[in-house]
């Protein structure tokens, strides 16, 4: 049976460092494995760890590139038929050329990912992890994929459309041998001009909708190879940037998915909506998430050792539903800085981790009620652009915005299937002075009576760092009211008895 993720579930995002650190912060998943060999995964394995076996579809690697000739073909290229570089060499490199997406509808790149898992699989893993998973897809903002490959493939997608007004927008009789890439240079005299024009020039949707669903095909169809390499089922997960739309046509597909996602910590507590949308966005959908910052919020917290700021994307990440990989060597990168790490301080992180193991009756099996319940009209699939344009309206009204109690804690409701009700509430009041998340005092929560129908008079706070205590509720009006006498970040409240 396939490995999904538990809400309590504590996730690195690679291995650590220090195997001490996953006894200290109680892990229970390495979402992408990063070492292969099998006494390296099968050591993480007594750790009582799930571990994935990783690879990359951005990119072959430059010296393969260089080595193979029919590799060094098998690259994302633009309407004039010129690669398009992913990566380029670091300055004052002795190479001379870029690294170059890889075109994920051309066999010899094909063949080379598909060489990479074996290698990440044949150590025993019991998942596989595909980090830039939409490889040449993601080539769409840089002008490509227009590949003889693509092009051919492109085709075949549109008579598979079986749509007369397409092949009318086209100005054809059939699709039958339509060379998409001749079609635009037929319009445009340079790849710029293209990139200045692709949103409304015809058939892009249709193409954007063929690259994406050839990507996210990819991602299945090397999940599939996986579990034929080792004879038997394994989770599938990918690196996807959420809430961005593109990326979430492959979640469905996906038994988890790793997510990078913007922070906004320059903005501290006040840049959290983002995350907040990309929570419920995966929840909407039906997939769990690992999250992580991106490298400028983690350059950011390392630069002012904002260790605090980061305890509260930790909160904010469970009290969503989902959860937030440790902080542990987490790629930091700046506009005026080279790439360096951040490590949090283990004593800092690891009571919080440890509070949400000790928690997992109030986490697992929950799914959020009241303002970021699951909206209806969420599309199954999203391999068109129409059903993109349906889920974002779908989540859009109304939009994803938590309850409030006073100005400085978010409160959101969950609710499992046998009646039972847990309550987060995040003290958000991150002060960017003393770089702390301020103690709230007296914070009063108003739960409106229309979320749960039902009337409450006791329950119980589970606070982090505090024992629990018994509260009071109160019905006042339409709405059942408890009071916090103290929040210092994250408390999760339990109703006991109900009328």
């Amino acid at each position: 049976m396939k490995r999904t993720l538990l809400h309590d579930d504590v996730v690195f995002a690679t291995p650590a460092a220090d195997s001490t650190a996953y006894a200290k912060y109680g892990a229970t998943v390495v979402a992408a494995g990063g070492a292969h060999a099998s006494d390296y995964v099968n050591k993480l394995k007594r750790c009582g760890l799930h571990v994935a076996g990783s690879i990359s579809c951005l990119s072959a690697h430059s010296h393969d590139l260089h080595a193979n000739a029919d590799l060094a073909a098998a690259v994302a290229r633009d309407i004039a038929g010129e690669p398009i570089a992913a990566i380029q060499p670091a300055q004052g490199a002795i190479a001379a050329a870029p690294r170059y997406f890889g075109c994920v509808n051309h066999p010899a790149f094909r063949a080379y990912v598909r060489r990479k898992v074996c290698d990440a699989i044949a150590g025993g893993a019991e998942g596989l992890h595909i980090d830039d998973h939409l490889g040449s897809a993601a080539s769409l903002s840089h002008g490509g994929c227009f590949c003889e490959y693509c092009m051919s493939g492109f085709a075949g997608y549109l008579l598979k459309q079986n749509d007369p007004t397409l092949a009318a927008t086209a100005g054809v009789a059939s699709f039958d041998g339509f060379d998409y890439r001749a079609f635009v240079n037929a319009h445009v005299s340079s790849p710029e001009q293209y990139l200045n024009t692709a949103a409304s020039f015809p058939l892009h949707n249709e193409f954007v909708d063929f690259q994406l669903s050839s990507a996210a095909d990819n991602v299945v169809a090397l999940g599939k190879l996986a579990e034929d390499v080792a004879g038997r089922p394994l989770s599938l997960s990918a690196n996807a940037t959420l809430p961005a739309l593109d990326h979430a046509v492959v979640l469905p597909r996906l038994t988890y998915c790793a997510s990078e996602i913007d922070h906004n910590a320059p903005d501290a507590g006040l840049g959290l909506q983002t995350a907040i949308s990309a929570y419920r966005m995966a929840e909407a959908i039906g997939i769990p998430v690992a999250a992580t910052a991106t490298p400028r919020d983690w350059a950011f917290v390392n630069s002012r050792r904002a260790d605090s700021l980061v305890t509260l994307w930790i909160a904010l990440a469970y009290a969503c539903g989902q959860r937030f990989m440790a902080p542990n060597r987490m790629p930091c990168a700046a506009a005026d800085a080279a790439a360096h790490w951040y490590c949090g301080p283990a004593s800092t992180f690891s009571p919080l981790y440890a509070f949400v193991r000790k928690h997992g009756f109030l986490l697992n099996d929950f799914a959020a009620v009241g303002p970021l319940a699951r909206p209806d009209g969420i599309p199954l699939t999203l391999e068109t652009s129409a059903k993109r344009d349906a889920l974002f309206s779908a989540l859009a009204i109304p939009p994803a915005a938590p309850l409030t109690a006073g100005s400085g804690a978010w409160v959101f409701p969950r609710a499992k299937g046998d009646g039972a009700i847990a309550i987060h509430v995040v003290n958000h009041a991150y002060n960017v002075n003393s770089q702390r998340v301020e103690r709230l005092s007296n914070v009063e929560v108003r739960l409106p009576n229309r979320i749960f129908n039902r009337i409450f008079t006791d329950a119980t706070a589970y606070s982090y760092g505090a024992e629990p205590a018994k509260l009071t509720v109160q019905t006042e009006g339409d709405s059942s009211v408890f009071v916090l006498p103290e929040l210092n970040l994250w408390s999760i409240v339990t109703f006991e008895y109900w009328a």
